[in-house]
């Protein structure tokens, strides 16, 4: 574990050990969500993995841990309708 103090700019330091684990260099994205409990941080991907499917997709919405394309919505949906 890293602890790290907030600036007056509300700014952290990703230690250099964390960059490159998660292959992160100056100018990549990071995308900050959060929980009940937890502020995450994680890469930002332009392409994800759809939890349903199992597809590669551009396009996907997280509901808790996972990632949904919206092919993945329609099973869903189709499955939640008995079709």
């Amino acid at each position: 574990m890293h602890t790290k103090k907030i600036n007056e700019s509300g700014r952290v330091v990703i230690p250099k050990e964390l960059l490159k684990i998660f292959q992160l260099q100056e100018g990549d994205y990071v995308d900050i969500t959060h929980n009940e409990t937890q502020i995450i941080i994680e890469p930002h991907r332009n392409h994800y993995v759809c939890a349903i499917t199992g597809k590669i997709t551009s396009e996907a919405i997280k509901v808790g841990e996972a990632w949904i394309s919206k092919e993945g919505m329609k099973e869903i949906m189709a499955y939640m309708s008995g079709e």
